[in-house]
């Protein structure tokens, strides 16, 4: 039996190499766009919070604060229900959103919600006919706005500002590069190959070990059961968490599928076009 010459054996291991490389820039760039969509898209997170009731919970949770507020100046709980509503909570947190999202970091608007306070509680004095000395309306009021504020807040978003900003300014080029890189070593498979089928096999090598990749952190996270086991203060930022990490793990898998389906449709031309060639010998 004749052994391959030394320029086929190195061929044949450089372009292993690079299938290998190719699964990777596969799986990195899976990645990349995973997390593009789900981290850096506002659209994305307004529609998580839609569809894990964020707004009506939040509300519940301001206006629980609230209550424990005026328990100290005498007022009912039926009076903030007249303050703060689903609405208003929704109104306000896409505003925050949209400064965030296009790099502002400044603190979230309270006016409506303190023009709604000071308008409610004057309605709210006349009716019961009350007595409130102007200095505790404010200090009320004060405390109120820094309890919405600080409810509305996301958790680290202001300490990793700069980090998110450039990294959503990068991931579009970083992206942009592993597929240029990944075209480059497709083509590079295709014509450095006489034998076209063998390209075709490098790529069933590439698309399995991508699939491969992408399992193994579809199957983790459906082990840990997305991010249900994170901790967080706020009950209804818990549920848009778990919400999300539901939804990144769906896509992990759909992402599977789809190099799995690859991977077969690339072997599967990989076997024809070998028996064509050896038929056609």
């Amino acid at each position: 039996m004749s052994k391959k010459p030394l320029s086929k054996k190195f061929r044949d291991v450089l372009f292993s190499v690079l299938s290998f490389i190719l699964a990777l820039f596969l799986f990195l760039n899976s990645l990349c766009i995973l997390i593009s969509v789900f981290v850096f898209n506002k659209n994305v997170w307004l529609d998580q919070m839609n569809a894990s009731n964020y707004y009506s919970d939040k509300t519940d949770e301001i206006k629980n604060k609230l209550v424990n507020l005026g328990n100290a100046s005498g007022l009912p709980a039926e009076f903030f229900d007249r303050v703060v509503d689903s609405i208003q909570v929704s109104n306000d947190t896409e505003n925050y959103l949209d400064a965030y999202f296009n790099g502002s970091n400044d603190l979230i608007d309270t006016t409506a919600f303190k023009q709604t306070f000071y308008t409610q509680l004057d309605e709210y004095v006349k009716e019961k006919n009350a007595k409130i000395d102007d200095s505790n309306v404010d200090y009320l009021v004060k405390n109120a706005e820094h309890i919405y504020a600080r409810s509305l807040e996301i958790p680290l978003f202001y300490r990793l500002f700069a980090y998110f900003q450039a990294l959503k300014g990068w991931l579009p080029v970083v992206i942009a590069v592993i597929s240029a890189l990944s075209l480059a070593i497709v083509l590079i498979l295709l014509f450095g190959n006489k034998w076209k089928h063998r390209a075709f096999k490098y790529y069933y090598y590439a698309c399995a070990g991508a699939f491969l990749s992408l399992i193994a952190s579809s199957i983790i996270m459906t082990a840990v059961g997305g991010l249900r086991k994170i901790v967080l203060e706020s009950r209804a930022l818990y549920n848009v968490a778990v919400t999300c990490g539901t939804s990144v793990t769906v896509a992990l898998w759909v992402i599977c599928g789809f190099f799995f389906i690859t991977a077969f449709v690339m072997f599967f031309i990989y076997r024809t076009m070998f028996f064509k060639s050896l038929s056609s010998d």
